[in-house]
């Protein structure tokens, strides 16, 4: 069967929840965030509210046949009369560039180092400059290598050529060379957990529209 792209709805939040809690298993992430009940609802949340409350957030789905294989989360600029979001702030927050309160079972003071930094170092990188920001791509394991991720990609960088912008992405050591596949170069990096974990921060600039029939990832 096919696989489908297509806008994500509210009612698949709790299955992207799942699909981000089983394929980010980094030592960050894992760090950050250990695998708790608590942890869990507060990722349905926290989609939720992005989802809802954040007009340049686009959540897009990769399907195979019913069942959610992966997603990203793109955020797009913002239209004339939308306030530019950071992305990982709380859409109640008036600062774009606030984070979230964090739930309690979640290492606070690291995940205020840790994503503080990645929003600085956009910020640095970026600028004021409206762009395509991939702020998350998560596949479920046994899916990988099957082009899943390269039809995410593309959803976004199709989308970031023909409006002739710049796009954006964290990315671990391990997974850059997709990023670089599709044309992204590291412009700064973040060290983390007294350096045993590094988060590229890739810049990508616009480029003549793919064949869309290109190689997958």
């Amino acid at each position: 069967m096919p696989l489908t792209v297509s806008p994500a709805t509210a009612a698949d939040i709790p299955a992207l929840s799942d699909i981000y809690m089983l394929a980010f298993q980094d030592p960050i992430m894992l760090a950050c965030f250990p695998r708790t009940p608590s942890i869990r609802r507060w990722w349905d949340s926290h989609n939720t509210e992005a989802f809802m409350g954040d007009p340049s957030a686009r959540f897009i789905k990769v399907s195979d046949g019913d069942k959610i294989i992966a997603y990203a989360k793109w955020i797009v600029p913002a239209g004339p009369d939308e306030r530019p979001t950071a992305s990982r702030s709380s859409s109640n927050s008036s600062d774009p560039n606030a984070l979230p309160a964090w739930p309690d079972d979640a290492s606070k003071g690291l995940c205020d180092s840790f994503f503080g930094e990645l929003v600085k170092k956009r910020k640095e990188v970026m600028g004021e400059r409206p762009h395509y920001y991939l702020e998350t791509l998560a596949t479920l394991p046994e899916h990988r290598d099957r082009g899943v991720a390269s039809l995410l990609i593309r959803w976004g960088l199709d989308r970031a050529d023909s409006d002739g912008l710049e796009a954006y992405v964290e990315a671990s050591v391990v997974s850059a060379p997709i990023y670089e596949h599709f044309g992204w170069r590291t412009s700064s990096e973040v060290v983390t957990m007294e350096g045993p974990y590094t988060e590229l921060c890739m810049r990508r600039y616009p480029q003549p529209l793919r064949d869309r029939n290109g190689a997958g990832a």
